[in-house]
């Protein structure tokens, strides 16, 4: 695998061949698929499923990061090039898993007797590109609830399916920034900043407090898409049904993020 591919990494591994190199070792039977992982950006992600012949691609796949993070339209880029995906991170490291009081009654209410884990590992599995799920387990009580939620698996109804935008709009309200990621700002911003994303991404580091995950997950936004590009036009925030002040709420992300990096 061409570890963690994304716009800090991309050129590292196209300078030293590293595709070339582990293709030798797959004609020497030594490795017997040859894939990446990636996170980045979409419009990298392109390139990289055109540049060489992949084995599969390992995407951050999740009901929540489908649409915040362009989950969604980066499984689509790797589906069209029949590129089978692996699928890391369907819990977003175990933030779906302790859903707020509204999400889970939401969860049992559609799908009763469904535990938060079961349901986001059945929600990334139902992808029908998706060959396996990673999941990390910390104790055997995981491991057996893995085991039973795969065991005679079925792929999700159409229904308990859109069930999984529902609880992301919910998550996402319920951050320090009351966001419901109705995307309104977007059809004005001059810039077009990714804020339903950004603010989604603070809201999760203001919950966890995992530094490393913020910077992370921040840096697969698009350089035009991130918060010190706003102009203050203010345009966002008259059109924000929650009356969020946007240009500063960015500048405190901003100062946020530059301050971790």
């Amino acid at each position: 695998m061409c570890h963690n591919i994304n716009l800090n990494t991309v050129d590292t591994y196209r300078k030293v061949d590293m595709y070339n190199k582990l293709l030798k070792l797959k004609k020497e039977g030594k490795i017997k698929y040859l894939g990446f992982s990636f996170q980045g950006t979409p419009d990298i992600l392109r390139e990289v499923v055109k540049e060489h012949k992949w084995d599969f691609a390992q995407l951050q796949i999740n009901y929540l990061d489908w649409d915040v993070i362009k989950g969604k339209e980066q499984y689509e880029i790797v589906q069209n090039e029949n590129i089978p995906v692996i699928v890391m991170e369907p819990l977003r490291g175990g933030g779906l898993v302790d859903l707020s009081k509204k999400a889970l009654d939401k969860l049992n209410e559609a799908i009763p007797n469904e535990t938060p884990a079961s349901y986001g590992l059945r929600w990334a599995a139902s992808r029908k590109n998706v060959i396996t799920v990673l999941s990390g387990m910390s104790n055997l009580a995981q491991v057996k609830e893995n085991i039973e939620t795969f065991t005679d698996y079925k792929p999700l109804s159409e229904k308990k399916e859109i069930l999984g935008t529902e609880l992301s709009k919910i998550i996402q309200s319920q951050g320090e920034i009351n966001c419901t990621a109705c995307k309104y700002c977007l059809e004005v911003c001059p810039r077009k900043i990714n804020i339903p994303a950004i603010f989604q991404l603070h809201n999760s580091y203001k919950q966890n407090n995992n530094k490393s995950v913020y910077s992370l997950y921040y840096n697969t936004l698009a350089e035009s898409e991130k918060a010190d590009k706003c102009i203050d036009c203010g345009l966002c925030s008259k059109n924000c049904p929650q009356n969020l002040n946007i240009p500063d709420l960015l500048k405190k992300i901003d100062k946020e993020i530059k301050e971790l990096s």
